[in-house]
């Protein structure tokens, strides 16, 4: 009677278990849970109509989980990374699974994940990354053990966390390249690169959004970074379907003339994008075509002349994969420039020597600018211009008063005097100039006494700074400048400076800044540059001033330009395969 009252209560506790799973399995709140946010997952966040198989499945996982992650960590992490990082999110969420329900894996959230990884452009496929998703991929669809599942969401966060670094952060060795400045610095080469880390946490993205929302989150939006990741996507396109076709240097490459080596320039030009024309000239060299090929060379760094010449055909015969790792290499480097970005600033590129302004994220202006020379690189950092000076006086350094003036005055008893330089005790402007005379230089210069003497050259038509100077204080000490010698500006390459920058069009910036002071009118700076008054004006809204190194860069008008790299850094920016 007894095992018959037992067979009896059992029964009956089985088929009540039955009827809730029953009635709960297929709620449409268990449904919901299959993609409901990470952070929305938590233990606590049930309620009394939990079902019995879901109640186990998470008290299973989360001691499964603490077990992998604590006690078992030393065997769990010896094949997977981002060991503190896995331990502190599953700690955040209770030891909850990221991926996996008791009705199996986030099949939705998953597959978003993997084809966010998969078809980044920039993702080398031979890395470490891309191995680990073909890994998980497979393993996702086979039947997996419990301690299958949590292993699998454990590396499945691995996988991301990996992605995200390279996403966010780039690929780029900076520790081997920052050696490399700092030899150059011992060679005395003044060399300097700082870079910039992008300040999110990534645990609070992965728990809160969506992983196309943390890609759209994370990816820079200035600097033209997507409008150069679309062409980084064109150009694999065309590397898929055989790269650009090698152009011969020929005779009828001239306007006017046809033929088929025509037609393979016109198609040429078209794969690269830089032929435009709605309308067909056929094989001719028309007037569309010569236009394509002048887009083609200021893209290139040469003139637009629209003929065809030994360096173009150079040019139009580049490798794809050439290109491909110039904008690769590029886009890394925009990764560690500032994310928070105003709506007005200054960007000084210096392989294309130009300067540009932006006033609600547009070019309102560009001009020619002179930077460092090959051994004075003007260094890559941003800072803000909080003031200007008309009528500087140019207070010399004494790296330049060493290597150049006192050498020129032994040559040339006079130098100072035709340059208009002048020597003082102190930079205190109101002490009159010492006899310069009475000095023995050539004992200052042996005995390394020159910072005893303050070398400047007042303001007047020689100053080197010109009649404009715009300071952006830094540890550097360089800053943008008029100059009283035009005549390089003329120059293509134009790096001749001792790293400060010398910008062509000083007046036009100006007039940048005092539409945005209450203090200051444009008119009233052009009354003291008239004089020989030096004047400070601090400026009320400074101005971020961003100096980078872009050899591939897309500018205002969606054009793709190549630069020449002329501190060979490129060369020694390496790239980690992750």
């Amino acid at each position: 009677m007894d095992n018959l009252k037992n067979i009896l209560f059992i029964t009956i506790t089985i088929m009540l278990a039955v009827v809730i799973e029953a009635m709960t399995i297929n709620s449409a709140e268990e449904v919901r849970d299959l993609n409901r946010p990470f952070n929305s997952l938590k233990l606590n966040d049930y309620d009394s109509r939990i079902s019995l198989s879901k109640a186990i499945f998470i008290q299973d996982t989360k001691d499964g989980l603490a077990k992998l992650l604590i006690e078992d960590a030393n065997r769990t992490f010896k094949y997977i990374s981002n060991r503190d990082f896995i331990q502190k999110i599953y700690s955040r969420v209770e030891y909850t699974p990221l991926w996996f329900t008791q009705n199996g894996i986030k099949s939705r959230l998953v597959e978003e994940l993997f084809n966010v990884i998969e078809s980044d452009p920039i993702l080398d496929r031979r890395g470490n990354i891309y191995r680990r998703l073909k890994y998980l991929k497979k393993s996702v669809d086979r039947n997996l053990s419990m301690e299958e599942i949590l292993k699998t969401d454990i590396m499945i966060t691995s996988l991301y966390k990996s992605y995200l670094n390279f996403h966010v952060f780039g690929s780029i060795k900076w520790w081997s390249f920052q050696n490399y400045l700092r030899r150059l610095r011992e060679s005395k080469i003044s060399a300097s690169w700082v870079t910039y880390n992008p300040k999110f946490d990534i645990a609070d993205l992965i728990l809160t959004y969506r992983p196309k929302e943390v890609i759209e989150i994370t990816t820079p939006k200035t600097f033209g970074y997507r409008e150069m990741l679309n062409e980084l996507k064109r150009l694999k396109d065309v590397k898929a379907k055989g790269g650009f076709i090698k152009i011969p240097n020929s005779s009828q490459l001239r306007y006017g003339k046809s033929g088929k080596i025509v037609a393979k320039l016109k198609k040429r030009l078209i794969e690269s994008g830089d032929y435009r024309c709605s309308h067909s000239e056929g094989d001719k060299y028309g007037g569309c075509l010569r236009e394509a090929v002048k887009r083609f060379q200021k893209r290139h760094g040469l003139y637009p002349s629209g003929k065809i010449n030994g360096y173009t055909i150079k040019k139009l015969n580049i490798s794809i994969d050439w290109k491909i790792k110039k904008l690769l290499l590029n886009l890394d480097r925009i990764k560690r420039l500032p994310r928070a970005m105003e709506s007005r600033y200054i960007m000084v590129n210096i392989p294309s020597f130009r300067l540009y302004y932006f006033k609600n994220f547009k070019e309102e202006l560009s001009m020619r600018v002179i930077v460092g020379d090959k051994k004075h690189h003007t260094p890559i950092f941003s800072n803000r211009v909080s003031f200007i000076v008309l009528n500087p006086y140019w207070i010399i350094p004494d790296s330049i008063v060493q290597k150049e003036i006192i050498p020129k005055m032994l040559k040339n008893p006079k130098y100072l005097e035709e340059k208009g330089y002048e020597v003082r005790l102190s930079y205190n402007l109101n002490t009159p100039p010492i006899d310069v005379s009475k000095v023995d230089w050539e004992k200052v210069l042996k005995y390394k006494q020159t910072k005893k003497y303050k070398f400047v050259q007042p303001p007047g038509p020689k100053n080197a700074l010109g009649k404009i100077k715009f300071k952006f204080p830094n540890q550097f000490s360089v800053y943008l400048h008029d100059t009283s010698d035009k005549k390089l500006f003329k120059k293509a390459q134009r790096a001749f400076s001792h790293g400060c920058i010398r910008v062509s069009e000083p007046d036009r910036l100006l007039y940048t800044f005092t539409q945005y002071e209450n203090s200051i009118t444009y008119n009233r700076c052009q009354t003291i540059l008239n004089s020989k008054s030096k004047t400070q004006i601090n400026l009320e809204n400074s101005v971020p001033i961003h100096i980078v190194y872009l050899t591939a860069w897309v500018d205002s008008k969606g054009l793709l330009h190549y630069f020449n790299d002329i501190y060979n850094y490129d060369k020694h920016q390496k790239r980690a395969i992750q």
